[in-house]
């Protein structure tokens, strides 16, 4: 009886079907699909006027036999279903299935045909775990020799370490006058270090934040654009000391190494995966810290974000807000020490006897006051611009303070840096922060 009604339907499928010498699969496929759709129409239509409602079990049964239908499904090997593929073949009524198990995708889980949700979390752990040793080998195998080993630096033969720093320059929004002195003062007075202290990068192509209408510069031109940073100061203004950089909420922490080994349509415009190469870290000479991650210096893996100099001086992007931010980190780190991130200049001192040498300078931003009228309504930020001046030395003291950009009553701008004025030049204008422009930079003369 059954190889009759086989012999049957595959003498309808011939006299039905097109002719198959055209080779036609998809009509073939049309056709059987078809045939298919009027049979599950007959079938909810007889099954709805059962009195019996279908057990679990035949309805399981036949998810399955939509999903592992060859001749309706092309995905049958991987057995492939949808709700809607289910409306099309499926000989019972969409609503016994939404009654008995609530939503479609839970039928499938227990049909078999997909990851039940405790698999699922496994699986999306074991993705993440692997993710991050993805990126741990990437920056141990390209960032980790440029970790800066506290242990390397030293005094001066006057027995201090004078350090200028600058912070939050965000890319192309870098403050053409700030880098100016920034560039001078390390030609003239020849520090120990210069510290790039996070945000140099604004990364806004790599970030979740909305972007701003077009000023959002490609990851590639912001990277050419540090590099050339740090070229200009080993070559144009002749430095030979420590460049430090440390990573900010924005840059070269976690987010750039992230973002580098994994997909995102911010890298398509990147000439190579390399944050060494991209930064120049190897041609220029500079060191990366970043406590408290995967790019913590050696001996440092503590938590505490940043550097810890010379065993009393901690450095760190930034952890705090407020209207009194310096007096929050010199709190939280008992210790004397700077940040930015804040964008704002701001210095306070030890409250007690015992931490009365202890100071903590929050220092001012090194992008233009645009920056933050891009994202705020009005016009006065309350940022301050400038640049962060400390020396140290060997007993665990320090004398810091931030050198703010000052405009006088003739409207020229100014800053002070241990005792050298540094002018805005007359011509010097605001370029817009896209493209190259840094390029066209110059020093005092």
């Amino acid at each position: 009886m059954a190889s009759r009604k086989k012999a049957k339907k595959a003498v309808e499928e011939l006299l039905a079907a097109p002719d198959t010498t055209t080779k036609n699969e998809s009509e073939v496929l049309k056709y059987r699909q078809r045939k298919a759709r009027e049979e599950a129409l007959k079938q909810q239509n007889r099954r709805s006027k059962l009195k019996r409602t279908p057990s679990v079990e035949d309805l399981l049964a036949d998810i399955v036999r939509v999903a592992d239908d060859e001749e309706t499904n092309p995905q049958a090997e991987f057995r492939t279903i949808s709700r809607k593929r289910y409306l099309l073949y499926g000989h019972y009524p969409i609503e016994c299935i939404d009654m008995e198990f609530g939503q479609f995708e839970h039928a499938l889980q227990i049909a078999g045909l997909r990851d039940e949700p405790g698999t699922r979390l496994v699986r999306r752990k074991r993705a993440e775990a692997s993710r991050d040793a993805h990126t741990r080998r990437y920056l141990e195998r390209y960032v980790a020799p440029y970790v800066l080993d506290p242990n390397s630096l030293e005094f001066n033969d006057d027995g201090s370490y004078l350090m200028l720093s600058i912070s939050d320059t965000h890319a192309q929004w870098l403050d053409p006058f700030v880098w100016f002195a920034f560039l001078s003062a390390s030609r003239d007075l020849k520090p120990d270090g210069l510290l790039f202290n996070g945000d140099i990068l604004e990364g806004a192509e790599i970030s979740a934040h909305p972007k701003i209408p077009g000023w959002t510069e490609p990851l590639q031109s912001e990277l050419d654009f540090e590099r050339e940073m740090f070229r200009q100061v080993r070559e144009d203004a002749k430095f030979g000391g420590d460049v430090i950089l440390t990573g900010g909420n924005h840059d070269t922490g976690d987010r750039l190494a992230r973002h580098l080994t994994q997909i995102d349509k911010g890298l398509a415009s990147l000439r190579c995966l390399r944050v060494d190469e991209l930064l120049g870290l190897d041609d220029y000479n500079v060191k990366l810290v970043q406590g408290g991650t995967i790019l913590s210096p050696d001996g440092q893996e503590d938590n505490k974000p940043g550097l810890l100099m010379f065993g009393f001086y901690r450095i760190h992007h930034g952890t705090c807000l407020g209207k009194t931010p310096a007096m929050g980190e010199l709190q939280n780190a008992g210790r004397s020490g700077q940040s930015g991130h804040v964008h704002r200049a701001n210095l306070c001192f030890g409250t007690t006897e015992t931490t009365e040498g202890m100071s903590w300078m929050c220092t001012p931003m090194g992008a233009r006051h645009e920056l933050g009228r891009s994202y705020m309504k009005g016009t006065n930020t309350g940022w301050t611009r400038g640049l962060g001046v400390c020396r140290m030395w060997p007993d665990g003291t320090c004398h810091q303070y931030p050198a703010i950009v000052s405009v006088g009553k003739d409207g020229r701008e100014r800053i002070t840096i241990e005792g050298i004025t540094y002018f805005r030049p007359d011509d010097m204008e605001d370029p817009k922060p896209t493209g190259q422009w840094l390029n066209d930079q110059r020093l005092a003369d």
